[in-house]
């Protein structure tokens, strides 16, 4: 329904709306705000005319990275590529302080269709980010936890097994002037073989605690899968695995760590391939679904047995001979990470677990 506007109309919305509107020229220069804004970010009217906005706000992220022109949402909006974007940053108060705020950025655009202007939509989630970092606070502690707890139990077998044989050697040793050659290099390599797992553990548990540090950019998924494909198509093919692969066209890029969604479909890509040791078919893809981009990694093994389907995420938790548990777990860390998500569908004819990555990562996700 249209209804028409005047001046004192206008001004009566803009005063009292409940979020904090800012207009702004294709030059980032603050034309108008509403007193929603001035509440919200400190700054008054006065202060900020005619001024650009990141001379202001200062806007940077969670680790304290300025956001550069490239990833402005504002920018983003003027140059076309988006008409209408959403991100969650933290800005300068007018005292100094810091605040977190998330930003919609529409285009006003003139008679010829170039964007003109852009409108600013600005909303204080302070509140919400403090009581998502004391629930993500408490899922770390946990997760901490158990990993310690597992941890400690995976160590200590093998350094049983170290203490074991080390007293087998030192009885050998007092009882036999001359031991056999060949029965010491047997205990001595046992010790060499469990000092050796104890450093696959610990690295693996190196991998796992960094998986949730992103380095993150605009990433076109594409490439990353066609990487993947000339990496593991000679192994594949010399375990009878035809490789195959679908990208979508115009394939959004997504905000995403390039070497951490590498590291975390090859977790997955490898698992499939050992779901093969028959031969098969492999099939990567990657498609847009709604907000977000789709990547999907399948099989057509044997599938994942239905008493062990709820524990395929589980730290340390394996049913491989020398496995270490850590594979598909990373995998999630990583994504979860990007604020995405895993899922997973297995039968007697294979398995396709789905990573789901948003278009645009949100700090603090």
């Amino acid at each position: 329904m249209t209804i028409g506007w005047d001046l004192r109309l206008l001004q009566a919305v803009l005063n009292n709306a409940g979020v904090g509107l800012m207009v702004q020229d294709r030059q980032r220069r603050i034309l108008a705000l509403n007193p929603a804004f001035e509440e919200i970010t400190g700054w008054s009217w006065k202060e900020v005319a005619g001024r650009e906005c990141v001379e202001v706000f200062g806007c940077h992220t969670s680790s304290g990275k300025c956001i550069i022109n490239k990833f402005c949402p504002g920018v983003r909006v003027i140059e076309g590529e988006v008409p209408k974007v959403s991100r969650e940053l933290i800005i300068n108060k007018g005292n100094g302080e810091k605040r977190w705020v998330e930003v919609t950025v529409s285009a006003i655009k003139g008679d010829e269709g170039r964007v003109e202007y852009i409108v600013s939509i600005l909303r204080d989630i302070s509140e919400k980010k403090k009581y998502s970092e004391e629930l993500l606070r408490v899922k770390t502690l946990a997760t901490l936890g158990q990993l310690a707890s597992e941890l400690a139990h995976e160590i200590k077998n093998p350094l049983n097994s170290i203490q074991i044989q080390m007293l087998l050697l030192e009885r050998e040793i007092s009882q036999h002037k001359a031991l056999p050659q060949e029965h010491i290099r047997e205990l001595v390599n046992r010790v060499r073989e469990e000092i050796v797992r104890l450093n696959d553990l610990t690295n693996s548990c190196l991998k796992f605690s960094s998986s949730g540090s992103l380095s993150l950019r605009y990433e076109a998924l594409g490439p990353i899968l066609e990487e993947l494909v000339a990496l593991i198509t000679p192994q594949a093919s010399l375990s009878g695995v035809r490789v195959e692969l679908e990208v979508e066209e115009d394939l959004p890029p997504v905000m995403a760590d390039r070497e951490k969604i590498r590291q975390a479909l090859l977790n997955m890509v490898l698992n499939a391939l050992e779901a093969m040791p028959d031969g098969g078919v492999l099939c990567l893809k990657a498609q847009r679904k709604e907000k977000g981009v789709k990547l999907v990694v399948k099989d057509t093994g044997y599938g994942i047995p239905e008493d062990v389907r709820d524990r395929v995420f589980e730290l340390f938790y394996t049913t491989k001979k020398g496995g270490t548990g850590i594979g598909l777990p990373l995998a999630q860390n990583i994504v979860q990470a990007h604020g995405g998500y895993i899922s997973f569908s297995t039968s007697e004819g294979g398995t396709e677990f789905v990573i789901t990555l948003p278009l645009e990562k949100q700090d603090g996700a």
